[in-house]
């Protein structure tokens, strides 16, 4: 896809590319195409970063964050906080992903939901995980305890 883009020589080329990706990336929304899910998404931030409209691929987002693997969350992680900021409803529904990976075994699954936090909460977002980052904050690994001190100087 970022060939095809690349190889347009008008707006108007492109547009086209842009057009049938999204309704490609649609249909796989529609068939609920779990295999492909991560690289949809991968393919909507670039479509979001040329300045074309992704809303109708936030609730892909949320999916990967649900999944269980670590490369689908960390797609899904990007992509909720390149696609939705603060403003949006949707993000009520990712509170509860949220705090089940701030509990996550994994250290890196943690620093994603942290990072997360950090760049999209909301005011309800932050009071509602407040408990979880602090008990986060007595946690003996060096790295989410620097992801924990980075995150509460942005904030």
């Amino acid at each position: 896809m970022i060939q095809a883009v690349r190889a347009c020589k008008t707006a108007a080329e492109e547009r086209a590319v842009v057009r049938k990706e999204c309704a490609a990336i649609r249909a796989a929304i529609s068939a609920n195409d779990q295999y492909y899910r991560h690289r949809n998404l991968a393919k909507l931030m670039f479509i979001h970063m040329l300045g074309y409209p992704t809303h109708f691929g936030q609730m892909e987002c949320l999916k990967l964050i649900a999944s269980n693997g670590f490369p689908e969350k960390r797609i899904g992680y990007l992509g909720l906080m390149l696609l939705l900021d603060e403003r949006h409803e949707v993000l009520m529904l990712v509170t509860n992903s949220l705090k089940q990976d701030l509990y996550h075994s994994n250290q890196y699954i943690v620093g994603l939901a942290l990072c997360a936090l950090g760049n999209i909460s909301s005011e309800e977002m932050a009071r509602d995980l407040a408990p979880e980052v602090e008990k986060l904050l007595l946690f003996r690994d060096p790295n989410i305890r620097k992801k924990e001190n980075l995150n509460i100087c942005d904030n």
